[in-house]
């Protein structure tokens, strides 16, 4: 038997008029225009069964009573179109075929009997000359003496269903007398309902280059599902009185990932559907060993987490477009020329793989469902590839918030900053961003590759209504107090709707910080904490600290979907004045509310003069480190930053010296003092000076040489004052005294002149 597209006419000829036809000539025509319809339906439109034709045995006291199969459509790979019929009308004519209807919902075969096609010899059937075991199925009306009843068809749980065209050429008899223009070879096709085996229908599938297709693997459709880590079982199975650290976390992941095998069967999965498709393997050891590496890491251990569960989501999105991709481009011809595969006779699921499925053409694919798959496992592979993770690159990573989406297909998330981020990478993460063109407008962590605009690269600082989720990320590692701050501030800018807590592993002794709380009993009040890199909108971001060394850093993340349970109170804080001395005494906070924690923002490494004496609060400037001082100190009350500030000002040290002093001579009365001001900074401060000792004070500042003059009038000598002087620097004030300056200047006596005849004692200096 030959198929009839296994040579295909590509030419015919037209006729002239009263021009004799030859049979060649006419057949040629009616060949050309029969091979185009059927190549036209099988390129155009696909092969398969379109629907219907489902069989469904019907039982009556536990015996088969018949076999019913729905009416439906079916194509062929050599374009025949298949569908049930039943004789309409019985030919009376010699050698005209009965007509047939096809309008039936179906057919209930009561009979059977064994086949043999010898007629038709259809390869298909064939296992070298030998012909699988068949049985024919016929109704009441169509069965003959050759049939016996459907009940004694054995062992059901081993047959399996065909829809076969017989299709053959059958010699008419030579005809006697003069009229044989209704003579010819007469073309048979009878559409046989018929039974094989397990062995017949694998041996049948085997010459399929068709039907072998990813979606019917084995479990291939079954979910893949990342088993949780739900953190309240450390309570619940070691009690609240043990002591937790970051290694009880990572056990507890790395629990989980060692038994998914660290995504070993879906690689194995998705290797399988990428064998069917011509796509290269993935290899999985060389990922396990990246996630190996990375849970060996002080932090970071939950982003191996985080990569398995986005592979399996990838997975999940494949999965989905599986029984939408039976497209081919070019199929198989001789796959199943004649016959479709109806499947088991009593299959109980709802993928057999033996029935066909339709396989539409390309140009009725709408949503390109192969060509999505293929870029997922490309995808699927780029993810393997680009996971990267270690705690240097945590450590050079700044803090990001990009919006998201929360039970969106991974296609529609943010990229996680844990992927090392290409041009094959953008190109493989959203089918429908590389289609049109657009790859480069994925949001994500990393903003080098993606395009410049202004909300592509700040996306949170524009119109977020469709996100509902928030990534942060570059957190882990950092200085806990830095973490919330640097979190806290962003949040606040841009108004975005969650909270932050922290956690301690350490108990906190009288904590009074609403933002923080003791590890096991945050976890014991609060279920449902679970790792996202993030927070949906509404929800609580918490992170959890612990010391390590001299530090104290985040350690983890994790959130809940509520705001919990920072109660939303006002915070106020005050000082008396905005700059004091350094060693000036201690004055009091202003706080609200009462209770609230005092801290100063500072580094850790200096003292930012915050005080707690009798449970109030005091800024004392004597133990602020000498690197703040005239730097503006900040606070912060309960984790929230406030607007009260001071500056701590050195106090001045400066040296005040008489230089020289112009007496007065002759008739005048002024006396003249010049000093001489030097040490540090010294032109930078105000001078107040009483000179004359009666608490009178004038302003007068030094000149660029750090040179005062002033002048006394009528100093009498017994009387002279001691000059104060106020040394004022932004409210700080040195006080310096200057006494026994002057020096009284002796009377010199070179002669003495005594009148003739007049008294000694009466003589005139001179």
């Amino acid at each position: 038997m030959n198929n009839q597209l296994s040579n295909i006419s590509t030419q015919y000829r037209k006729f002239s008029k009263g021009q004799y036809i030859e049979h060649t000539q006419f057949n040629e025509f009616l060949d050309f225009f029969e091979d185009q319809d059927r190549l036209s339906r099988v390129m155009l439109q696909g092969v398969g069964i379109v629907c219907g034709l489902k069989p469904k045995p019907v039982y009556k006291d536990r015996l088969l009573k018949s076999i019913q199969l729905s009416q439906g459509a079916a194509l062929t790979t050599d374009g025949d179109l298949l569908t049930l019929n039943k004789t309409n009308k019985v030919s009376e004519e010699l050698y005209v075929s009965d007509l047939k209807t096809i309008n039936i919902d179906q057919k209930e075969y009561t009979h059977f009997k064994v086949y043999d096609n010898f007629k038709a010899k259809y390869p298909a059937f064939y296992d070298k000359e030998k012909q699988i075991e068949l049985w024919e199925l016929a109704t009441d009306l169509e069965k003959n003496s050759d049939f016996q009843s459907i009940e004694n068809l054995s062992n059901l749980e081993d047959k399996y269903l065909l829809l076969y065209l017989e299709n053959y050429e059958k010699e008419v008899k030579p005809c006697r007398g003069v009229d044989c223009d209704n003579h010819g070879i007469q073309q048979i096709r009878n559409l046989k309902v018929l039974v094989t085996t397990a062995d017949g229908i694998k041996y049948i599938l085997e010459k399929d280059k068709i039907q072998p297709h990813p979606l019917f693997l084995k479990d291939i459709l079954k979910d893949e599902k990342l088993e949780r880590v739900i953190v309240d079982h450390l309570i619940s199975e070691q009690g609240i009185d043990k002591s937790f650290s970051s290694d009880d976390l990572k056990k507890m992941y790395f629990s989980v990932l060692k038994k998914n095998g660290y995504g070993k069967s879906v690689f194995a999965k998705i290797n399988a559907i990428s064998q069917i498709i011509g796509m290269p393997n993935i290899d999985h050891r060389i990922f396990e060993t990246k996630l190996k590496e990375c849970l060996t890491q002080p932090i970071g251990f939950q982003y191996a987490y985080d990569i398995v569960k986005d592979l399996t989501s990838t997975y999940s999105e494949i999965t989905a477009l599986l029984p939408k991709a039976f497209s081919k481009c070019f199929p198989d011809l001789v796959s199943f020329p004649k016959h479709v595969m109806l499947g088991k006779l009593t299959s109980k699921i709802q993928l057999d793989p033996y029935r066909h499925q339709f396989y539409n053409s390309p140009v009725l694919d709408d949503d390109k469902a192969g060509q999505k798959i293929r870029l997922l496992i490309s995808r699927f592979a780029q993810q393997a590839k680009s996971f990267r993770y270690s705690f240097g690159f945590e450590d050079k990573a700044e803090i990001k918030i990009t919006p998201s989406q929360k039970l969106n297909s991974l296609s529609n998330k943010a990229i996680p900053f844990y992927y090392e981020v290409s041009e094959e990478f953008l190109k493989t993460w959203s089918f429908d961003k590389t289609s049109n063109r657009s790859s480069k407008e994925n949001l994500g962590y990393d903003t080098d590759l993606l395009s410049s605009d202004a909300h592509i690269q700040k996306p949170i600082n524009f119109n977020i209504d469709g996100n509902s989720f928030y990534n942060i990320e570059g957190h882990q590692g950092m200085n806990y107090q830095e973490a919330f701050q640097g979190i806290k501030k962003i949040r606040d800018e841009q108004q975005l709707g969650f909270d932050i807590m922290l956690l301690s592993f350490a108990e906190l002794v009288r904590n009074k910080d609403l933002s923080k709380a003791y590890f096991n009993e945050y976890v014991e009040n609060h279920s449902g904490l679970e790792h996202f890199h993030g927070v949906e909108k509404g929800g609580t971001f918490v992170m959890v600290y612990e010391m390590n060394g001299r530090e104290t850093n985040i350690i983890a993340d994790f959130s809940l979907p509520y705001i919990c349970c920072t109660p939303k109170v006002k915070i106020n804080l005050s000082l008396p004045s905005t700059t004091i001395c350094a060693k000036a005494d201690r004055i009091p906070f202003t706080v609200f509310p009462f209770n609230g924690v005092v801290t100063a923002d500072v580094d850790p490494e200096f003292n930012g003069g915050v005080e707690l004496v009798n449970g109030l609060y005091f800024f004392n400037p004597q133990l602020v480190s000498s690197e703040l001082h005239g730097q503006e100190i900040t606070f912060s009350v309960n984790g929230s930053p406030t607007n009260c500030s001071i500056k701590v000002i050195t106090q001045p040290k400066v040296k005040i010296d008489v230089t020289s002093i112009a007496y007065p001579e002759g008739t005048s009365i002024e006396t003249t003092v010049n000093f001489h001001i030097s040490g540090d900074n010294a032109a930078d401060y105000q001078y107040s000076w009483d000179f004359l000792g009666n608490g009178s004070f004038i302003t007068l500042n030094p000149d660029a040489k750090g040179n005062i003059r002033y002048t006394f009038y009528n100093l009498y000598p017994k009387r002279i004052p001691t000059i104060t002087v106020n040394v004022i620097s932004d409210g700080c004030t040195q006080t310096e005294i200057i006494s026994d300056w002057y020096e009284e200047v002796p009377i010199v006596i070179n002669s003495i002149q005594f009148p003739e005849g007049g008294d000694c004692c009466e003589g005139v200096a001179r």
